[in-house]
């Protein structure tokens, strides 16, 4: 029999633990919930729990990590198979604002942790790798890309809260991918036919909670390369 190597051990027990805590926060909220359930759960010694961990916030902190990762591996394959660096901006914006309204996994998580300041985003260095890209294509018109992606990211987190709070309605996410192509560079007919290509299909998370905007276009991929100017070449 093929023995696991001590790393893969130490992951595969840690990832154990991640899945008993989401659980049992799913099941009664964080209150409740102690490191002996947690090792009773995930069937490990208390002084295993801290060979990972050294409080319970360290532990919700690590499944939150882990729920982001996860919902960003889902949109990988699509982005890949995505070579026009505008499109790659606009569908991972569609893709990150559906996910940060309506995942119900880790809408519920959040709020039973204590962690809704956590914002479901894009990371920043894979923010800054898609910006640079379409600036050294020819695609971005930028100057500063740590800064321009800054303010990507504020408006990004500024549209969620307010839709959350009530403040704007659900097509404002389409307003602000929008105005974020256009501040890339790209002109407003480029910038608003992106805006209006439909996620691809993607993995669905669990209990994901569908609330289409109303009167929107749908386009396919296919559609999309096909119709839609281009403002330079790709390199």
């Amino acid at each position: 029999m093929q023995k696991v190597a001590p790393s893969d051990k130490r992951q595969a027990t840690r990832q154990v633990l991640l899945d008993a805590v989401r659980d049992l926060v799913f099941e009664k909220g964080h209150d409740s919930i102690s490191i002996q359930e947690i090792t009773k759960r995930a069937r490990v010694s208390i002084g295993t729990y801290y060979n990972y961990f050294d409080t319970k916030q360290d532990v919700f902190m690590a499944v939150a990590q882990n729920l982001q990762d996860q919902i960003a591996a889902e949109l990988e394959p699509t982005r890949a198979s995505i070579n026009d660096p505008a499109m790659k901006v606009a569908i991972t914006l569609k893709y990150y604002f559906c996910q940060s309204l309506d995942n119900q996994d880790w809408r519920d998580f959040a709020r039973f942790t204590g962690l809704t300041h956590l914002p479901l985003e894009q990371a920043i260095d894979a923010r800054i790798v898609d910006i640079q890209r379409g600036v050294t294509g020819g695609r971005f018109k930028v100057d500063n890309v740590p800064f321009t992606e800054s303010l990507i990211r504020g408006m990004f987190r500024h549209v969620v809260a307010a839709i959350d709070k009530g403040h704007v309605g659900r097509n404002a996410t389409d307003y602000a991918i929008r105005s974020i192509l256009q501040m890339l560079g790209l002109p407003e007919i480029v910038a608003k036919a992106l805006t209006q290509t439909a996620l691809p299909p993607i993995a669905a998370q669990k209990r994901l909670v569908s609330q289409p905007v109303e009167g929107e276009v749908v386009t396919s991929l296919s559609e999309y390369l096909s119709d839609v100017p281009r403002a330079g070449p790709i390199r």
